[in-house]
């Protein structure tokens, strides 16, 4: 069973343990999902109307969970007595439903945790909750599709006055998607000051506030956008994966841009190309950080006449840089292979080759070993295949089951010497040449050959979650248009 990503991202903020009214359950996912993965013992599922109802008691018995929850039919709060819950979900609701259930169940102000997350009336909903006795501790901005909701997590106490572009979007806290909420609440402020000018009577007093909301929200973003630029993201990159450690025939480090450029979004890739360049500039991101370099050996025009100049004119023109973390991301702890070799599930994870100590004291070399349960190399590579999103694999057999293996993302067939010394059966690699195929059959090594792309896409997602949680207030996504080159007939 899985969850939008709405309703996990409220899950996750499910105290364990807890003791959970979901009010307006609908089909009754979260307190199901809760209960499945053990994360709550028991749960009160609400809703207003039988058909919801009915459809949340059918996902229930689907899964097993059926004598695990109470199943209400109620107006909101009003059939869940305070002792039956210390966390309650009320969310998919507008505003005013919301403050209205509140209002109607007063105890919820008294050591409750309350994850409210209100479609409409944002800003009266904040007020009602200022006025009436409840802090919003935290708000969460979750992005589902095309669209943004934010979740907020709220406790009885006193809250710190809020101004009039806060009562619209909130506390401002750096946050990924948060300038995505910020722009997107500016559009329904735009919309709602467009509607009081063009009345017949105009309301002085509501388009004063809407002006003030929209400065507040400018303001908002304008202080997020300068917390973060092009240095700063090199300086961690540096830190995670540090240039000086990239082979000599490499290009890797800060290739296009100005390092002064503010960043609130930034484009994850495997390459940077003509398309990722275009993907970058509709999304409105101020830099790329890719795998492999933009620019590669000598360059000596840039102009629309080659590949490589069409990009570099499209990143200028387009006002985007550029980082490329190439083979010193291959060699970090974490970087490339440890993606790899994770991905496969390989376990006790070593060094395949190390080349020497970072200055932070942290082993770095190409390639990795780990071990894996015994199976046959038929069964293996179809699983390299699923896991790494392949459209092909060519392979080797050398007569071995595969239990030991080495990994190298990218073309490393050169260490079959080293996966062999460390006594490996099979090695995971790509762009194998004719004769190491003929060479590791002869020497008795399965050999698995799973493409470039597939064997080093692995690291773009590992690169978001160390950007976003380096820099929370900054997007990050990882590109959706890059993909592997070619098919396999």
């Amino acid at each position: 069973m899985e969850l939008t990503p709405r309703l996990h991202a409220i899950a996750m903020q499910v105290p364990l343990g807890a003791k959970l009214a979901d009010v307006g359950t609908d089909h009754g996912y979260l307190p199901v999902w809760l209960l499945l993965h053990g994360r709550i013992g028991k749960a009160v599922a609400a809703d207003l109307r039988e058909g919801p109802l009915g459809r949340a008691r059918e996902t229930a018995r689907q899964h097993g969970q059926e004598g695990k929850i109470s199943f209400r039919l109620c107006d909101g709060l009003t059939g869940i007595a305070s002792y039956e819950a210390d966390t309650v979900i009320i969310a998919g609701m507008g505003g005013e439903t919301i403050s209205a259930i509140l209002e109607a169940a007063p105890w919820t102000r008294q050591d409750k945790l309350l994850l409210l997350q209100p479609m409409t009336g944002m800003p009266q909903l904040r007020h009602w909750l200022q006025r009436h006795g409840y802090v919003i501790l935290e708000e969460r901005i979750v992005r589902e599709g095309k669209r943004l909701y934010s979740i907020w997590a709220v406790r009885g106490g006193t809250m710190a006055p809020l101004s009039p572009a806060e009562l619209w979007a909130g506390v401002n806290r750096p946050s990924p998607n948060r300038i995505d909420f910020l722009s997107m609440v500016e559009g329904k402020v735009q919309k709602a000051l467009a509607g009081q000018l063009a009345a017949r009577e105009l309301n002085r007093a509501a388009i004063t506030d809407l002006e003030k909301v929209l400065l507040g929200l400018r303001e908002m973003k304008k202080e997020l956008i300068s917390m973060t630029n092009v240095g700063e993201v090199l300086a961690f990159l540096q830190d995670k994966a540090p240039f000086e450690l990239q082979e000599g025939f490499d290009n890797a480090g800060f290739l296009v841009g100005r390092e002064r450029t503010s960043v609130s979004k930034i484009l994850v890739s495997l390459d940077i190309t003509e398309e990722v360049v275009q993907e970058a500039a509709e999304q409105g991101a101020q830099l790329i950080v890719s795998h492999h370099p933009v620019v590669f050996g000598s360059v000596k025009s840039v102009t629309d006449q080659t590949v490589t100049g069409r990009i570099l004119l499209s990143l200028a023109e387009n006002r985007i840089a550029a980082i490329c973390a190439h083979t010193n991301l291959d060699a970090v702890e974490g970087g490339v292979n440890d993606a790899l070799a994770m991905r496969l599930g390989l376990t006790d994870i070593g060094q395949l080759r190390q080349a020497g100590i970072d200055g932070q004291g942290r082993a770095y070399g190409i390639g990795r070993v780990g071990l894996l349960p015994e199976q046959s190399l038929y069964d293996f590579a179809i699983a390299v295949k699923r896991l790494l999103g392949a459209n092909g694999i060519r392979l080797v057999d050398g007569g071995k089951a595969v239990h030991m293996v080495a990994v190298g993302g990218g073309a490393c067939a050169e260490f079959m010497a080293d996966a062999l010394a460390q006594g490996c059966d099979t090695f995971v690699t790509s762009d194998v040449k004719y004769h190491h195929f003929l060479e590791a059959r002869a020497l008795g090594l399965n050999l698995v050959d799973a493409g470039h792309f597939p064997t080093e896409n692995v690291i773009c997602p590992v690169l978001q979650s160390w950007l976003v949680q380096r820099f929370p207030q900054v997007a990050v996504s990882v590109s959706q248009r890059h993909s592997e080159v070619f098919s396999y007939l």
